[in-house]
């Protein structure tokens, strides 16, 4: 799987923009720059054809028949989720069919990743609800499906607040797995369902957020502006692996370096990530 980041400068006197984009996306001590993973969106289809018994002839006229079946959320196995990617901005609705839309969102993030989302339910009658990253966390709406090219993830990723554990899930079956820094009591990491919306890889691996971060969906509760951008959750590494454990952060979840890298290659955008208390 080969995937495009857009690096992060270590100098901020290089390229003042990009660093300010950066400390504003991950706002919550750690950063972000896109990784984008290109995939063929899948559906099921379901050819008949046809039979003849012996002595029949077949009709070269007669076409045979093609039946589509629309992949929906509710149809895919446990552990898999449905992803939908953005090609131009996503007009978001309260419900379906309602005339204007209440949120309109750049086919991009900030940081130039694509812009997807986790499908909750759908598609039905043309649309999928969808969640969203905006606050308040847990905020969901509906999209046209045509808006969105739909995809498999089959990743997904559960952080345990009170063990200060992280566990990465395929088929239902643990892949990796590491201890974890949580937020502190004064700046807690918000539980509940979000998912990745951003994968950073940062020019100065040695810096305080390591050398890959995650963005997600989830903003924290306690702080809404940092270094001039909103208060996003992450997932990245640390320059103080003592602090791996320790409820120190101000909301991030901080990871050993290795598994940041890991988690980098492994996880794809929209991967499901289920903080739990």
């Amino acid at each position: 799987m080969s995937r495009d980041r857009i690096r992060v400068p270590a100098d901020r006197n290089l390229r003042p923009l990009i660093w300010l984009l950066t400390v504003a996306v991950i706002a919550i001590a750690c950063d972000s720059t896109a990784a984008s993973t290109t995939t063929v969106p899948r559906s099921t289809t379901t050819e008949t054809t046809s039979t003849t018994r012996q002595g029949e002839q077949t009709d070269p006229d007669r076409p045979s028949t093609t039946t589509t079946t629309v992949l929906t959320a509710a149809m895919l196995p446990a552990g898999s989720s449905l992803i939908g990617q953005a090609d131009s901005d996503v007009e978001v609705y309260d419900g379906r069919q309602l005339v204007a839309p209440s949120h309109v969102l750049e086919a991009a993030t900030i940081l130039g990743s694509p812009r997807v989302f986790l499908v909750e339910t759908g598609p039905v009658d043309g649309w999928v609800e969808v969640s969203l990253p905006i606050r308040p966390n847990g905020a969901t709406g509906w999209v046209r499906s045509g808006a969105l090219d739909l995809r498999v993830v089959e990743h997904a990723i559960f952080v345990d607040l009170s063990d200060r554990m992280l566990r990465v899930e395929m088929d239902n079956e643990i892949v990796l797995e590491t201890e974890v820094a949580i937020g502190s009591p004064h700046n807690p990491t918000p539980t509940g369902s979000y998912f990745v919306t951003d994968i950073v890889e940062l020019a100065d691996p040695t810096g305080p957020w390591g050398p890959f971060a995650l963005g997600l969906s989830a903003f924290s509760d306690t702080i809404s502006e940092f270094n001039g951008g909103d208060g996003i959750i992450g997932i990245h590494g640390t320059n103080r692996p003592a602090s791996i454990g320790q409820p120190v952060s101000l909301g991030c979840i901080r990871v050993p370096n290795e598994v940041a890298a890991r988690l980098a290659e492994l996880v794809e955008l929209g991967a499901p990530v289920e903080i739990q208390a």
